[in-house]
């Protein structure tokens, strides 16, 4: 019974969005002009330069080498700096993967900076960052999600080169799949500011902090929906996450709750000592 309505609320959902879809075309297709403008002006300049030297680096020995010598992970840097859902085609690899995730679970680095720079002043951009990477490595100590042993590399730099291209090229397109899937729902037509917020932060965090940047929201409540965008990275690439990691045995419930925790702790630090 329990599988016939969800498949039943499935359908429902499909044919509601296929009507919207039609009798909608006109704001559906400015949308997608505008997920595809977004896509080529603000993920592929920060997010495809990130991957090819993130992907370097990886499949370099220095990592390797510096976990051996230093008894340093620098996956959890990397994971900072590629942010997700980059992060996820190496950490997949990683045992108890959920727990790998959810410690390093970040929004592009640059892509964070000249996003909330629009938003804020640059030294509540720094303390944005500063505590999203803090909550993480709270995280770390309370999980203590085990180690993800990396292999010494036996491939050469050229075609690791074109091998990263191939692969930032893949990631980038199914993104742009993803943005242009959350950007044509119809939540552009809500008038409320408060509410339209809450959702682009919870679905998309390109266009959240794309709204954020020009609505005339309050200072704590910018803090607040940004904070959500940050820990969340968005439905959009949780789903894309789980796209990459679906041959995995993942815990999908202990990957939510430690995000849970991050958020709460995020909040806690953000709103507490910024406002």
């Amino acid at each position: 019974m329990k599988k016939y309505v969800q498949d039943v609320s499935l359908l429902s959902i499909l044919v509601i969005f296929l009507v919207f879809i039609i009798t909608s075309n006109y704001y559906v297709t400015d949308m997608v002009y505008y997920s595809i403008n977004m896509w080529i002006k603000r993920i592929v300049p920060t997010l495809l330069p990130t991957f090819i030297i993130v992907d370097l680096f990886y499949n370099s020995n220095i990592p390797y080498l510096v976990q051996k010598y230093l008894h340093f992970n620098p996956l959890y840097i990397i994971s900072i700096i590629s942010g997700s859902p980059t992060n996820a085609y190496v950490l997949k690899e990683a045992n108890n993967c959920e727990n790998a995730l959810a410690v390093t679970k970040y929004t592009g680095f640059i892509f964070t900076i000249l996003s909330l720079k629009n938003i804020f002043d640059n030294h509540i951009v720094l303390l944005l960052i500063l505590f999203n990477i803090l909550c993480n490595f709270i995280l770390v100590l309370f999980i203590k999600p085990g180690s993800f042993y990396i292999n010494r590399k036996h491939i050469s730099f050229v075609n690791c080169f074109v091998q990263s291209i191939k692969n930032g090229m893949v990631i980038l397109i199914n993104i742009l799949g993803f943005v242009i899937f959350f950007n044509i729902l119809p939540i552009n037509y809500i008038d409320n500011q408060l509410i339209k917020g809450i959702l682009y932060s919870m679905s998309e965090v390109t266009t959240s902090f794309a709204y954020l940047s020009y609505t005339t929201l309050g200072f704590p409540i910018k803090l607040f929906l940004a904070i959500i965008s940050m820990s969340s990275c968005g439905l959009c690439i949780s789903l894309q996450i789980k796209s990459i990691i679906s041959d995995t045995n993942f815990n999908y419930k202990q990957y939510i709750k430690y995000r849970l925790i991050h958020l709460i702790l995020f909040l806690i630090l953000g709103l507490f000592l910024l406002i």
